[in-house]
């Protein structure tokens, strides 16, 4: 049976809402929408980070931000917010989706969903069709305040004794955890992590209010690990250095996000 990896992902800014107040069973509808469930939940005092059947959910203040892969529908959820809140209460969106592995796979394409979201609001699209293949809508202003991503690196075609295990066996998180030597890396992090039956793994960590989430897909056809985190580059070089050497990657993207106060600039490399 396939699994769809790559990602879908939706940030919103809010304006004048204390989403961090907001009960979980809200959290739990909107996550529906999208076709997932939330598995379990952690936090402190500026993040809510909710771990996912399907990738992680992040909550803050004035801001959320939903991670989703497999065959959900990650439109739905901005739809449900607009919804609820009300579009004066939105002050910027980002819509984001890779490109599929199995895009007849899907429920629906970046062009499907982009007709609904500009019903509802007046955006820019922004394509790649390189080496890197997705798309993003965007809609109002995205400041350095306001776009909590730093960097998405995409790890595919995963080799070595590590991936091999992971494809043939189901791991314990403990185990996986170890490999991955997360905390030698970086301090003070708060972990929630989850070692799906029979494949897969993802991982939450917090800290103040950087986040860190990775999310390993096996499947033979698509060996997959994306790392997305708000922490800088020169934070994460050695993790990254270490996961290359860890799993051998065929392919390996960075995705950088540089918010002004001005524009959203994306680079890859």
């Amino acid at each position: 049976m396939f699994y769809e990896g790559t990602e879908k992902r939706l940030l919103i800014c809010t304006n004048n809402l204390d989403l961090l107040t907001i009960a979980d069973s809200f959290w739990h509808q909107l996550v529906a929408q999208s076709g997932a469930e939330i598995l379990s939940c952690i936090q402190n005092s500026s993040i809510k980070a909710y771990l996912l059947s399907e990738s992680s959910l992040f909550i803050w203040q004035d801001k959320l931000l939903l991670i989703t892969c497999g065959n959900t529908k990650l439109v739905n959820a901005a739809l449900f917010i607009q919804k609820r809140f009300g579009k004066q209460q939105i002050s910027s969106l980002v819509f984001q989706r890779h490109q599929a592995l199995k895009p007849h796979l899907q429920p629906s394409n970046f062009k499907q969903d982009i007709l609904l979201l500009e019903k509802l609001f007046k955006g820019q699209q922004q394509h790649w069709r390189d080496d890197y293949q997705g798309d993003l809508f965007l809609f109002g202003d995205i400041t350095q305040h306001t776009m909590p991503t730093q960097g998405i690196y995409m790890l595919h075609g995963l080799r070595g004794e590590l991936a091999e295990d992971l494809q043939k066996n189901t791991l314990s998180k403990t185990i996986i955890l170890k490999k991955l030597k997360l905390e030698s890396f970086f301090n003070g992090l708060t972990i929630d992590h989850f070692s799906f039956n029979p494949k897969g793994y993802s991982l939450n960590a917090l800290c103040g209010e950087d986040y860190l989430t990775i999310h390993l897909t096996p499947e033979q056809l698509s060996t997959y690990l994306s790392i997305e985190t708000s922490f800088s580059d020169s934070q994460c070089i050695d993790f990254i250095n270490h996961l290359q050497q860890l799993f051998s990657p065929e392919r390996c993207k960075k995705m950088h996000f540089k918010a002004t106060e001005k524009k959203l600039d994306i680079s890859l490399s």
